[in-house]
């Protein structure tokens, strides 16, 4: 589910808004002072995926055995 941090630039104030959609003008609302002009935040990304443990990348041949499926010893 993406989740926005804004920011209202009539208070200074940060707020985060969660939605299974993406972020529309109506969502840009400060809950502090109700203005509706809240800028996104780029501050990274969030993934559910779990974060690789080794910086190399994995190579494999053909279903793993190399050129010929292991047939002529590669």
């Amino acid at each position: 589910m993406p989740t926005y941090e804004l920011l209202c630039p009539g208070c200074d104030r940060d707020f985060e808004v969660a939605l299974q959609r993406f972020l529309r003008d109506a969502d840009r609302i400060c809950p502090t002072c109700g203005a509706g002009d809240a800028e996104i935040r780029i501050t990274g990304f969030v993934t559910s995926r779990p974060a690789r443990t080794s910086p190399e990348p994995r190579v494999t041949g053909f279903a793993g055995h190399g050129c010929c499926g292991g047939a002529c010893g590669h």
